[in-house]
C-alpha cells in the first residue's frame, strides 16, 4: 500500500483516498474505487479472500455460542438506534453497553464429561 506507482504521497496517512467516488465518476475514479476495494476486509471481486465463507461460518458459530451461553443485560433503559457514518461503514451513534451474565457456572460447556 506504499507503492508510489499507485498512490500519491504513499507514506502519508490519507484515509480519504479509500472513500468511494460520487455518482459522476470518470474512468480514473472507477480505477481508484477498484483499488480501494482491494484493501477492505476480504477484498472484492476476483482478488477476494478465499477464506471469506469460512470466516462467516465461524462468526455465526461464535455468536450462537455467546447467545446460548450468556444472558445479555443492557445497563441503559432503552437502545438508541440513531445512526452515524464513519468512513465506509454505517454505525450506531450511541452504541449500547451490554453485560454478559453466565447462564450456568460453565456458560460455554467447556468442561463437559463424556
Amino acid at each position: 500500500m506504499r507503492d508510489p506507482d499507485y498512490w500519491e504521497d504513499p507514506d502519508e496517512f490519507k484515509p480519504e483516498r479509500f472513500l468511494l467516488a460520487s455518482s459522476s465518476r470518470s474512468r480514473q475514479d472507477d480505477e481508484r474505487r477498484e483499488k480501494a476495494l482491494k484493501y477492505i476486509p476480504f477484498g472484492g471481486g476476483r482478488r477476494g479472500c478465499p477464506g471469506e465463507n469460512l470466516a462467516y461460518v465461524i462468526l455465526g458459530n461464535v455468536v450462537g455460542m455467546m447467545v446460548q451461553g450468556f444472558e445479555w443485560r443492557n445497563e441503559g433503559a432503552k437502545v438508541d438506534l440513531e445512526e452515524s457514518i464513519k468512513g465506509l461503514t454505517l454505525t450506531m451513534a450511541h452504541p449500547p453497553k451490554f453485560t454478559p451474565v453466565g447462564r450456568t457456572s460453565d456458560p460455554l460447556n467447556l468442561n463437559q464429561q463424556s
